[in-house]
């Protein structure tokens, strides 16, 4: 059937790719058609079972299950919306009333272990450095066998081993030691002729007991939860040395591409929390499992956690109910750092491992941000900072060795590709930088692994927009240049205008890749959210005669952009070029951080009372600023007095 025609978008994530669906074929061709492979044993035949997908929105406009879904797939599943890609189809005698409903028409959601795309996932940062000082310490001890002359007790004559054989404690010091390990000492000691390796956290639990040496064999995990993708990283606490790193697609993006529709999924009912709970726990132990794996580490070596995220991802993982997150005064449920068993939050490394959860800011500034400063120590800076950190939410800070406040604005979804028309996140195809010639207006563009282009991705998306403005194909109100509208690259879509940025025979969906006037304001109010949000935190620091000397960029998309097009759009400020420091994944540098050095945990601590939270979005002044820097690079050139090119580009 042909549906070349018919206006139904389909909706793939976590990867925010949208087509218009143009056949009635089975969803694992339609995948393979617009170069997104999945995994299937059998090649799509329908024999092995393991191309499953959850259609999260339109399941009713499918043909009925197969008696082959049947077999693989539970009844319980099949009702909630999981089906064989290769099994389910649109019903083509339901499409004209397919086409006439509203707003998204189908949302489908492929599961990590369905994935085989290049997904560029930023795992790597750069920190100020840190001295290693880790919770976990190993010891190897060879004991003296009791005797009838000196029966002390098994627990006794190791702790008293132990503080002789080391500076590192005092002829008083006190140890615990879990009870579950009580019971396993003596036939450790008796089994390996009185050679034992104990684990040790903060200078007085023992938290693993060992035979033989295994001093080596001592690792820690530092993750960071993001809304859309984790990553974590293996580091031996020995020599603070990163033995692996994995990433995962964040598995709640089932359920919601962002925060607040999480958190009004747990709200419509409360077991829901347990449901997003799983899937954040499991990707945490897939990604145990993937580093161990890689390094040929046993994870039971593995014996502390350092976990950073923002608030909702935080609250989630610990199975705290987000909602007042959601709801005016938007107040989380703790903020300080918490130590926690690792088995009560069901992660798979040591049985008495602890997992260390930073603290968060506000309901909207979360441990992922504490990790950021951290990382860039901006609390040391002499000269005025700022640093933003953009991902799926955004958050601003802005500090120097005397201040030091933050903000949050929700601006990083359509920088990641959502609600963007081909728009998609960072993976083999992405166009993710492009040059257009002012003279001619063709374009020259990169895409991630030099892949045929299949779309858009957020870095790629601010270099057409710089490029279409230093051309004139837009004015600095975001509007089509009427001068320019008749140009073959811009096309007429009903009452707007789209810049054609690759043609279809450049691409590897037959079809044209294209910037709409809906994605220009897409692209406006993200960045006018990260420009407005930085002036009012300045205003509210007092003085207006500060100003910002030096920018640090952070998260995935901060590290990828082009600096110098971010500054020309006007998201963030006129500063030299020299002056502006991509950082890369500070928050999941900082979660390193906490893990090699507890003292930064005490740290963590100290900043959350100096830490100015202001709440943007209340300020009275906010929509003005808002309104104003809507305009690229803003209203007022003022700002932006480097920017000698906005001088020949209309405003309206």
């Amino acid at each position: 059937m042909d549906l070349k025609n018919k206006n139904i978008i389909i909706n793939f994530e976590p990867i925010s790719r949208r087509i218009l669906l143009s056949s009635d074929k089975p969803l694992y061709d339609i995948l393979s058609e617009i170069s997104v492979p999945i995994r299937s044993v059998c090649g799509g035949l329908g024999t092995c079972g393991k191309c499953k997908l959850l259609i999260q929105k339109g399941k009713e406009f499918f043909i009925p299950p197969t008696s082959i879904e049947k077999k693989s797939i539970d009844q319980s599943e099949l009702e909630y919306g999981w089906r064989l890609a290769c099994q389910a189809k649109i019903d083509a005698i339901k499409c004209n009333l397919l086409e006439k409903t509203e707003s998204l028409k189908i949302r489908i959601f492929l599961p990590n272990e369905l994935l085989l795309e290049d997904f560029k996932i930023l795992t790597g940062g750069m920190g100020k450095g840190v001295k290693r000082f880790p919770a976990i310490k190993k010891y190897y001890l060879s004991l003296d066998k009791p005797s009838l002359e000196n029966p002390q007790a098994d627990f006794e004559r190791t702790v008293e081993k132990l503080k002789n054989s080391s500076k590192d404690f005092s002829n008083n010091a006190q140890f615990d030691i879990h009870f579950d390990l009580l019971k396993e000492l003596p036939n450790i000691l008796r089994n390996n002729k009185n050679k034992i390796t104990l684990a040790i956290r903060n200078n007085k639990t023992i938290i693993a007991c060992e035979p033989a040496n295994t001093v080596e064999d001592n690792f820690g995990i530092a993750y960071d939860i993001g809304t859309t993708t984790i990553v974590g990283y293996l580091i031996n606490l020995n020599n603070g040395k990163i033995y692996a790193v994995a990433s995962n697609l964040n598995s709640q993006t089932a359920y919601g591409e962002d925060v607040i529709t999480r958190i009004t999924f747990i709200k419509d009912d409360k077991e829901n929390l347990n449901v997003l709970n799983s899937a954040v726990v499991n990707d945490l132990n897939d990604i145990l499992l993937k580093l161990c794996s890689k390094a040929n580490v046993d994870p039971s070596r593995v014996y502390e956690a350092s976990i950073v995220g923002n608030s909702v991802m935080h609250h989630i993982f610990l199975g705290l109910d987000p909602t007042n997150i959601g709801l005016s005064p938007y107040v989380p449920v703790i903020q300080k750092g918490l130590d926690i068993p690792s088995k009560k939050l069901n992660l798979n490394i040591s049985k008495n491992g602890v997992a260390y959860i930073a603290p968060v800011i506000s309901g909207f500034v979360g441990a992922d941000t504490i990790g950021v400063i951290l990382s860039s120590k901006i609390y040391n800076e002499k000269d005025l900072t700022l640093a933003i950190d953009i991902g799926t939410n955004g958050e601003i800070i802005i500090g120097n060795r005397k201040v030091l406040a933050v903000g949050s604005c929700a601006a990083g979804s359509a920088l990641e590709g959502a609600h963007i028309s081909n728009g998609m996140r960072a993976a083999g195809g992405a166009i993710d930088s492009l040059k257009i010639n002012p003279k001619t207006l063709d374009v020259t563009f990169s895409t991630i692994i030099d892949k045929k282009p299949i779309g858009i991705c957020g870095s790629g998306l601010v270099d057409a927009v710089a490029e279409m403005l230093k051309s004139k194909i837009l004015t600095r109100s975001g509007n089509f240049n009427k001068e320019l509208i008749n140009h073959e690259r811009i096309k007429k879509i009903g009452k707007t205008y789209e810049f054609v940025i690759a043609k279809k025979e450049e691409t590897s969906l037959g079809k044209e890749i294209t910037i709409t006037q809906n994605d220009i304001r897409q692209i406006q109010m993200a960045k006018a959210a990260f420009y407005s949000g930085t002036r009012l935190i300045l205003k509210s620091l007092g003085n207006n005669n500060r100003k910002i000397k030096q920018i640090f960029l952070a998260g995935a998309f901060g590290n990828y952009i082009n600096a110098k097009n971010a500054k020309f759009i006007g998201m963030i400020p006129d500063i030299p070029d020299e002056k502006i420091y991509q950082i890369g994944n500070a928050a999941g540098i900082g979660a390193q951080y906490c893990l090699l050095n507890v003292k930064l945990r005490n740290k963590a601590e100290q900043l959350l009372k100096k830490t100015s939270y202001i709440e943007i979005a209340i300020k009275k002044e906010f929509q003005k600023e808002y309104a104003e820097a809507m305009y690229f690079p803003h209203l007022n050139l003022d700002y932006f007095p480097t920017l000698v090119e906005y001088r020949n580009i209309r405003k309206r």
